[in-house]
């Protein structure tokens, strides 16, 4: 049967890697707390912020920046006055955005290539009946499928990078398409709004540009992937949320099979979830729930 396996971060947590993003969290905490700072004073950083961390990242208080900034816009015509201080503004919003964007996501990057992946005999009362002749793909940037159970690299389309790959971008965002959203500036007439106000609005622009995922682009980036699942007739989700940023790479996989014949298998981690699944691949898909079929990871 031709199969495919979507595999999200419950799977590498289900084995044991410590990769959720709570995790991340912490090794942030302690390695950068600046920026980890950063985070609580610019994010509503509340008990649900690292289950949802993605998402969240497009909630960035640009407002409360731009006050705590303004301290750095003397008057041109101040008594203490300095051309030095031209640019203080802009280099306080470009030293937070710098920090919540590229600094981010190279600790992030940072933190994923030193997780570690069990080896099978380390952990035999997890490992799942999977077919390691099907294709996979994967959400995650580990190695978890090949050490754990063999399967090729070949078969595996890591779809936001590989952690393997040392120079390679993995990637990490929010939904937020900055076209959607619009330029700061907008609204304002430029010609009466000072240059470093100007400025610093571009800056702003600059973080949802940086942070944003380019789901379209990575979708056409691996076409020739998806184009290879027609004649698919099963698909085994497990142990991804189908959240609403990556539910493009849901879609897409529905465009190229046969969706009022194969037959889905979703995993879940709590009972209050599982019926998003399949509302989501109903309403969102166009998958009949008859077709979709529901159970813990662990039972599988």
């Amino acid at each position: 049967m031709n199969t495919l396996y979507v595999i999200g971060n419950g799977f590498d947590r289900h084995h044991g890697v410590p990769s959720s993003c709570a995790d991340f969290g912490a090794f942030l905490k302690a390695r950068d707390p600046r920026t980890y700072d950063l985070l609580g004073e610019y994010f509503n950083t509340d008990d649900e912020f690292w289950w949802h961390f993605e998402a969240r990242l497009a909630h960035f208080d640009a407002a409360a920046l731009v006050e705590n900034a303004s301290s750095f816009l003397a008057p041109y015509g101040a008594d203490d006055w300095k051309d030095s201080a031209h640019h203080d503004y802009q280099f306080e919003l470009d030293s937070v955005v710098e920090a919540l964007s590229r600094d981010l996501k190279s600790r992030f990057a940072t933190w994923i290539r030193q997780l570690e992946v069990p080896g099978p005999v380390t952990i035999p009362s997890r490992l799942l009946r999977l077919d390691a002749s099907a294709t996979f793909l994967s959400f995650n940037y580990t190695r978890s499928l090949q050490t754990l159970y063999g399967v090729r690299p070949s078969q595996v389309l890591h779809i936001h990078g590989s952690a393997d790959d040392v120079d390679g971008d993995l990637i990490l965002g929010h939904g937020w398409n900055p076209k959607e959203r619009g330029s700061s500036n907008d609204g304002n007439n430029l010609e009466e709004t000072g240059t470093r106000e100007v400025e610093g609005n571009r800056i702003i622009d600059r973080y949802f540009e940086r942070t944003f995922k380019p789901t379209d682009r990575i979708i056409a980036a691996h076409q020739s992937f998806f184009e290879g699942l027609r004649g698919t007739q099963q698909i085994l989700v497990m142990g991804h949320s189908m959240t609403d940023v990556d539910f493009p790479y849901f879609k897409e996989i529905i465009r190229h099979i046969d969706v009022n014949s194969v037959r889905w298998r979703v995993s879940y981690y709590s009972a209050d979830e599982a019926p998003k699944f399949r509302q989501q691949l109903e309403e969102r898909g166009g998958v009949s729930a008859r077709l979709v079929e529901l159970a813990k990871l662990a039972e599988w």
